[in-house]
């Protein structure tokens, strides 16, 4: 009887699997769009933090980037302080270990920025705010604007410019890249 316990449950769990990747397939473009709907929507950031679970993509992967930053929108959502820090306690873990096996990437920084620049300082959570704006610029700054990403990188460099988190060089620097990723 338990052997077949577990074998439903084990079947249970790569179906769950299963389900994850077909929904996913690997396409970031999926989890990129899902992840827009879920910022204002505590329904879709659940779903989609429970479909990034399923997948349990590899650490250094943007998926994994992306279930870290969907770990954040969850304790944007939430009501509960101590809920809230835990999840930014996880989701901060997940982008910093994203980051530390690929820490060129753009998109990643971009993720770990958006939300250490959002908490407050004396959390301790905004230790690599700067960090990750000088590697964004710099990326940015070699970006074509042929880019298939443009509108993305445009993005990116338009928040981080209405942040506070520049100085009048960055400013410039940054309003010029979002003109060159206009045209």
């Amino acid at each position: 009887m338990y052997r077949h316990w577990l074998y439903l449950i084990l079947l249970s769990s790569i179906m769950n699997v299963v389900a994850a990747r077909l929904v996913y397939g690997g396409d970031i473009k999926n989890i990129r769009r899902d992840f827009n709907l879920a910022m204002d929507d505590e329904g879709k950031a659940n779903q989609l933090f429970n479909q990034l679970t399923k997948l349990n993509p590899s650490a250094g992967s943007l998926e994994y980037a992306y279930w870290g930053a969907t770990e954040a929108l969850l304790a944007k959502h939430a009501f509960n302080p101590f809920s809230k820090l835990n999840y930014v306690k996880r989701a901060t873990e997940k982008l910093n270990k994203a980051i530390a096996l690929n820490g060129n990437n753009i998109e990643m920084r971009y993720m770990r920025f958006s939300v250490e620049s959002a908490m407050p300082t004396y959390l301790g959570y905004s230790k690599h705010v700067n960090e990750d704006k000088k590697v964004i610029i710099d990326g940015l700054s070699g970006i074509s604007a042929s880019n298939e990403n443009k509108a993305m990188y445009k993005f990116f460099a338009s928040n981080i410019l209405k942040s506070s988190f520049c100085n009048n060089a960055e400013k410039k620097l940054l309003s010029d890249i979002v003109v060159k990723l206009s045209q």
